[in-house]
């Protein structure tokens, strides 16, 4: 983690000195903590005004057979094309709040940056759980319940979300008892002398396999017999972004002292499952 230098000279009574070291540490610590909140592996769609509720678009296929052909025929005038529907659909989200308090008293030892680090880490690991938690609403589902992850079953998740025509850039989050998985699968005989095999013995990541860039949380979620990673293409998951992590801190007369409260109003949704696959192994 990057160290941070807080230049704001403060008293105890300087709230809003105070404010500033809190805040900024909490939104840093919070957003480098998170995997979903700086929007690189799931778009996050920003909600204007002080709504409550958002639509996450769906980007609906349109079936080739829908697609008008026709042969050049230099002079004759194109024909009259058949009209498309294009499915404006859209998943509907309720905001949802996260927000952890502290009371830092006056005379205690308390750092407020201290405190703002680890109030916006919790709000963020939380947040993290709950999208993880999507991952079991995955179209299609890759590995076994009960056996540990194999290459093969990485390779098997990709292609079935590509055979659902989406291409591009793939993004996995596992585990990192799964990766654990891949890595011992690496080190093997199989893959003895390969560039995979090299950066996992040399850097203990798995980085790129199959076009996947592939990451690792603890907050992946399991049911105590199996972990459920996840494979997924741009727009299968979204995060409606109604107002970012934030900080705000008040005097609490009868508590004397401080209170603390980091707070992070967002929800994320599945939403388009045929984009995603599921990857299930043993805890």
């Amino acid at each position: 983690m990057a160290n941070t230098t807080n230049t704001n000279v403060t008293t105890a009574n300087d709230l809003t000195g105070l404010l500033t070291n809190a805040r900024q540490d909490a939104i840093f610590a919070g957003y480098e903590s998170s995997i979903y909140l700086p929007g690189q592996i799931m778009n996050v769609h920003e909600v204007s005004g002080n709504q409550i509720t958002a639509q996450i678009p769906k980007f609906a296929a349109v079936a080739t057979s829908s697609v008008s052909t026709e042969t050049y025929d230099d002079g004759a005038p194109i024909s009259e094309l058949d009209l498309i529907n294009v499915s404006n659909s859209a998943v509907n989200v309720v905001a949802q709040t996260y927000a952890a308090r502290a009371l830092v008293k006056d005379l205690s030892s308390g750092d407020f940056s201290s405190v703002g680090t680890v109030l916006g880490r919790a709000v963020s690991e939380k947040f993290d759980s709950d999208v993880a938690g999507l991952f079991t609403s995955a179209g299609s589902t890759a590995g076994s319940t009960g056996t540990a992850l194999t290459i093969d079953k990485l390779a098997t998740a990709a292609q079935k979300v590509r055979a659902n025509k989406f291409a591009g850039q793939l993004w996995a989050v596992l585990h990192p008892s799964q990766v654990e998985d891949i890595l011992q699968d690496l080190a093997g005989a199989d893959f003895a002398g390969s560039e995979a095999m090299n950066e996992a013995m040399r850097d203990g990541m798995v980085g790129r396999l199959f076009g996947m860039n592939i990451l690792q949380s603890a907050s992946v979620t399991d049911d105590s017999t199996d972990y459920t990673g996840c494979v997924w293409a741009e727009n299968a998951f979204g995060i409606a972004m109604f107002k970012n992590l934030d900080v705000e801190i008040a005097r609490n007369a009868a508590g004397v002292g401080n209170d603390i409260v980091a707070s992070l109003h967002a929800k994320a949704a599945m939403v388009d499952a045929t984009r995603a696959c599921k990857v299930i192994s043993a805890v």
